[in-house]
């Protein structure tokens, strides 16, 4: 069976979503100094943790987010080959991230911009709609001898 457009197109969207991921990692990365001024630092400015402890907590998080973004591309490769698991995975991740930012922007006003998560968002909704194509349920589902894939047009 053919690789479908619209499982190409999911892994080609979740190797976007890695890369948007490892771009922000950078900047994260070039911004470190007020990273840290901004989420370590206490109402009247004075520092509420130390600085080589904010520093090693900075490291620990952009480690674990590049270990997710790694672990995403690598879904994106098993989606590719036509990993049903794989697929079902990914959508789910679409799926947690896009009701983590409703409700981040429901409960604490974080706004949806391009600077937070726009961009993030509009991908993982992309590859909701891609994934859950016809075609490419099947297309995971081909060596599947349970699920019988009946096509029809009514």
């Amino acid at each position: 069976m053919k690789r479908p457009l619209a499982t190409g197109l999911g892994a080609v969207l979740m190797s976007l979503r890695v890369a948007w991921g490892f771009i922000s990692i950078l900047i994260y990365a070039l911004n470190w100094a007020a990273i840290r001024e901004e989420v370590f630092s206490s109402e009247n400015g004075l520092e509420a943790v130390p600085v080589d402890v904010a520093d090693l907590l900075i490291v620990i998080g952009l480690c674990a987010l590049g270990v997710w973004y790694v672990f995403y591309g690598v879904l994106a490769g098993l989606v590719f080959a036509g990993a049903n698991w794989a697929r079902i995975v990914a959508m789910s991740f679409a799926s947690l991230s896009i009701i983590v930012v409703f409700l981040d922007w429901w409960n604490a006003g974080i706004p949806v911009t391009f600077r937070t998560s726009l961009a993030s968002v509009a991908l993982d909704i992309l590859v909701l709609l891609a994934l859950s194509a016809q075609s490419a349920r099947g297309y995971a589902r081909r060596n599947d001898p349970r699920s019988i894939t009946t096509t029809s047009y009514t």
